[in-house]
């Protein structure tokens, strides 16, 4: 994928959308591409990661002791947390069909924030998002 379709690609994704192109061409340089097939684990619970994942197609499950939180496709990010809070993974994240992601290291986002107040607000409406759907899925079940 060339540096300009992973930018329009970024562009897409909620943690992203609002990050002006030229941002996002460092960071869409510096993602590396990631493909699953179904079944196979993009992120295990507990591993210590530093990176999260843009949803680029394909749907996955994210999963706490087995039980599923929610499903997630392409416009949405994986992983964040490991991002702003170094910790064990929380939960883990399978592919349910065939699926492309962009990973996005810490450091990367790391200079996001530094460098674009607006990209921390972002985080924080996007995850507070998660926060919310993820409540009403449990609320729900």
């Amino acid at each position: 994928m060339l540096i300009v379709e992973r930018v329009a690609a970024l562009h897409r994704i909620d943690l992203f959308a609002a990050t002006p192109g030229n941002v996002l061409a460092a960071v869409a340089a510096a993602a590396e591409e990631v493909t699953l097939e179904p079944g196979g684990v993009l992120i295990e619970a507990g591993a210590l990661e530093d990176c999260c994942y843009a949803i680029l197609t394909g749907r996955v499950q994210v999963l706490v002791n087995g039980r599923v939180l929610v499903e997630a496709g392409p416009g949405s990010t994986v992983g964040e947390l490991a991002v702003l809070v170094p910790e064990p993974r929380s939960a883990t994240v399978t592919a349910i069909e065939p699926s492309g992601f962009l990973r996005v290291h810490k450091a990367t986002i790391d200079d996001l924030i530094a460098d674009q107040p607006v990209f921390a607000s972002s985080i924080i409406a996007a995850l507070v998002a998660r926060l919310r759907a993820t409540s009403a899925h449990l609320d729900a079940t």
